[in-house]
């Protein structure tokens, strides 16, 4: 046992463990009771998987963090994993795509999707992982509720007027009132009474409870058909048999009422899959399908503890009972932890404790039998998916470099972008595929120096780009030029993996039209590159968007593609990533001045409260919605004071 790890200093109290390797990376984080007890067991002489001989024989530094109970140890394990993302630790993949619908708390709620499940007092369905499954859910819920989603806000409680850009037109209602998809509160078209019974009915219907909704369509459709307005009363029918048949009885239908979820997964290698079947009111009501990172040596017990500790933080409304494949690690600490969860959330029911069960007979165990037949079914789809997609851009590159009459493979593609803000906070940003993947350490962003505060000048900026990046042309080859002679002296020498990527791309591609390529063009004509190096003449185009034309140097028509063709699909990808990544950096160079002017006005609160604040909220605007219990958490009273006076 090396001295230097120093396992007669560890503490024998409660706590994490951090391991670190020879570089200072992190591997690994975990909890214990006894940390001394918990860290030597690793380098005893036992047996041991793979993974985890693999992971002792890197740990170079060992870091303890103290804790009053393993309670608290285990909420301190999952707020590091969820920090810092080390290697050999279960991770939750795809939680920035997790979405909720949310009804908010306002005197006229509204409907809206949201990527963060928030203390404010709102109703929130979810996660789901599709946007497309939520905005077909709105659709609904505009057409049947007639519930508004507009930004419109409201004064004070004696008069709902609404604020809109034009004063003058406060009392008109917008699109949708005209349409039939919203009741219009707005114009004072429904009472407030009126508007929160439909509010209500519409939260029924979202948790699986339907019987209203159908009584109310029933009672529509027979007064159509009084009316002899036969044709409105086949619509209600017709909305009726599609609510029924989606909610249809199930295989399985628990007449206890009780609200249940089971969870189960399929491994492979470095990846698991989960699925979670939910059930509400005895009732099947939706299905989740989550992917988490696990190494190997990964139990499951550890890998269900991870996926409930992780997962269960985002969810609306707790169950009253999970269902399991095994028992997790850390059973007790693990319910005490759910607990917590549920009785911070004012939507869940604080009567029921959550419990946790592993079935082994009966109905319930045929459900978790089905959850791991859809896991293996989700990852069976990831799998193809990603096969077919690999294939799809294999083919995409020389089907591009034919229709382009390029000469050399494609290996190296850039793509430009402009981003600003009505001419404020101008940025460029350079993204860089390699074989049609992304090589994001590759990435380039750039401050617009020569443009005036409020200037619009998207030609001007792009050739500025452009000419930072020429600029190294030269010096890029002379270095490639340098690494080859040294390979050849000096087989045995291993370059750097920055040294053997190609520098020089391939093909450049600008996001704009004709008048943008123009522009770049003009740059490449005071730099006298040779031919050997770059080919501006061949190796630059222009995508434009409206129309996906693809403009070509000395050409005045553009090039069309055909729109499923894969040269097409790739080049879309590409110019997607970097108006993505422009407009990114646009809003966080934005969002910084905004913060150095705001927060630092603000007295009691220094650099670290600012970093915090940011860190949790992630903007001004949302700092400015929450609610002074959720500030609390990092800010005492006098500064939630100070805060509130300020924003």
């Amino acid at each position: 046992m090396p001295n230097k790890l120093n396992l007669k200093n560890i503490s024998q109290n409660s706590g994490c463990y951090l391991f670190y390797d020879k570089k200072n990376t992190l591997l690994y984080i975990g909890k214990a009771k006894n940390l001394k007890k918990r860290v030597s067991s690793y380098f005893q002489k036992t047996k041991k998987s793979p993974k985890t001989q693999s992971l002792v024989k890197k740990i170079s530094r060992i870091e303890t963090r103290i804790t009053n109970s393993e309670n608290e140890a285990l909420i301190l394990e999952n707020n590091l994993i969820k920090e810092f993302r080390p290697k050999f630790n279960v991770l939750l993949r795809d939680d920035k795509n997790f979405l909720y619908l949310k009804i908010t708390n306002e005197k006229f709620p509204k409907l809206e999707i949201t990527r963060r499940l928030s203390r404010d007092g709102a109703f929130y369905i979810g996660p789901k992982t599709s946007a497309k499954k939520f905005r077909n859910t709105i659709n609904f819920c505009q057409k049947i509720f007639q519930v508004r989603t507009c930004k419109c806000k409201f004064e004070d409680e004696k008069e709902k007027i609404c604020i809109t850009k034009n004063p003058e037109k406060r009392k008109i209602p917008c699109l949708d009132f005209h349409i039939k998809k919203c009741s219009g509160p707005c114009a004072e078209n429904i009472s407030e009474k009126k508007y929160l019974e439909e509010i209500q009915s519409m939260k029924k219907f979202l948790r699986g409870d339907t019987s209203d909704v159908l009584k109310n369509l029933n009672e529509k459709m027979f007064a159509f058909a009084d009316e002899k307005n036969f044709e409105a009363a086949a619509k209600m029918r017709d909305l009726i048999n599609s609510i029924k048949d989606s909610t249809k009885k199930q295989n399985v239908e628990f007449p206890d009422l009780i609200d249940r979820d089971f969870i189960n997964f399929f491994r492979t290698k470095d990846s698991a899959y989960f699925v979670r079947i939910i059930f509400r009111n005895g009732k099947f009501l939706d299905q989740n399908e989550i992917m988490f990172s696990t190494p190997e040596h990964i139990e499951d017990a550890e890998l269900l503890k991870n996926f409930v500790i992780q997962f269960y933080e985002k969810v609306d409304i707790l169950p009253q009972e999970i269902f399991l494949p095994t028992v997790p690690q850390d059973l007790d600490f693990l319910l005490d932890f759910l607990e917590n969860i549920k009785n911070k959330n004012i939507q869940s029911n604080k009567k029921n404790k959550v419990q946790i069960f592993c079935p082994k007979k009966g109905d319930k165990l045929r459900i978790l039998e089905m959850a791991q037949k859809n896991a293996k079914n989700f990852c069976d789809k990831n799998f193809l998916e990603k096969i077919s997609y690999e294939q799809n851009f294999a083919n995409a590159l020389p089907e591009l470099q034919k229709i382009l009459f390029l000469k050399n493979k494609l290996s190296r593609i850039e793509c430009f972008d402009i981003s600003h803000f009505g001419g404020n906070a101008t940025v460029g940003s350079q993204v860089v595929f390699f074989d049609g993947k992304p090589k994001k350490s590759q990435y380039r962003r750039f401050h617009i120096k020569n443009l005036a505060p409020g200037q619009i000048d998207d030609f001007a900026a792009m050739q500025e780009v452009l000419e930072r990046r020429i600029k190294y042309f030269d010096l890029e080859n002379k270095k490639i030029k340098k690494n080859n002679n040294q390979s050849k002296n000096d087989s045995d020498k291993k370059l750097d993996k920055n040294d053997k990527i190609k520098k020089i791309p391939d093909l450049i591609v600008i996001d704009g039209g004709k008048g943008q390529l123009s522009a770049v063009l003009k740059i490449f004509e005071t730099y006298k590159l040779s031919k050997k190096i770059f080919d501006p003449t061949k190796q630059i185009i222009a995508l434009a968007k409206r129309e996906e034309e693809i403009f070509l140097p000395k050409k005045s028509d553009p090039l069309i593609i055909e729109k499923n063709s894969s040269a097409l699909k790739l080049l879309q990808r590409i110019r997607d990533e970097a108006h993505r990544f422009a407009i990114s950096f646009n809003r966080s160079v934005r969002e910084k001045k905004m913060q150095k002017s705001v927060l630092d006005e603000i007295d009691g609160i220094g650099p670290v409260t600012k970093k915090k604040l940011i860190k949790k909220f992630g903007s001004i605007g949302e700092i400015k919605k929450a609610s002074n219990e959720s500030l609390s958490e990092i800010l005492n009273e006098n500064q939630v004071e100070n805060l509130r006076k300020i924003l």
